[in-house]
């Protein structure tokens, strides 16, 4: 009857520290998700442009956090704007020319871009996988 109550209480010490571990488990692999998109999107993670210094585009959480029920932990794509314009594209706009000379205040029309759904492809595949690393640490505790 003492071993029966031992490995109960070892079972149920294991369950309640599920929530912490899965949840960090889950920012680790969405934020790999995340770098895996960007360079899928990008070629190498990074938004390359004329002249400019390249943008990399990152994913970082901010923490575990209550939520209704329970905690969650927030993941955001750095820069935003950047993660904006990878995954829904732009649109058709004017450009004022940045070169010095009398024609420095001409403007170009840029045809816009369009978006390569990164940031929906994370969300999609994290909808997928982070269940599963719920369901294998139950399975796990269980054992």
């Amino acid at each position: 009857m003492g071993r029966g109550s031992v490995e109960l209480h070892r079972i149920a010490t294991d369950v309640a520290r599920i929530p912490d571990a899965g949840l960090i488990a889950s920012a680790k692999l969405v934020k790999r998700l995340a770098d895996d998109e960007a360079r899928r999107a990008t070629g190498d993670g990074d938004m390359h442009g004329k002249k400019r210094r390249a943008i990399k585009l990152r994913s970082r959480d901010k923490g575990v956090r209550p939520i209704e029920g329970g905690r969650a932990i927030l993941i955001l794509g750095q820069p935003a704007g950047p993660w904006v314009w990878i995954n829904t594209g732009t649109d058709a706009h004017a450009i004022r020319r940045r070169k010095k000379g009398p024609m420095r205040k001409m403007t170009v029309h840029h045809p816009g871009t369009r978006g390569k759904h990164a940031w929906s492809n994370v969300i999609d595949r994290a909808g997928e996988l982070v269940p599963r690393i719920f369901t294998d640490a139950v399975r796990e505790v269980v054992r």
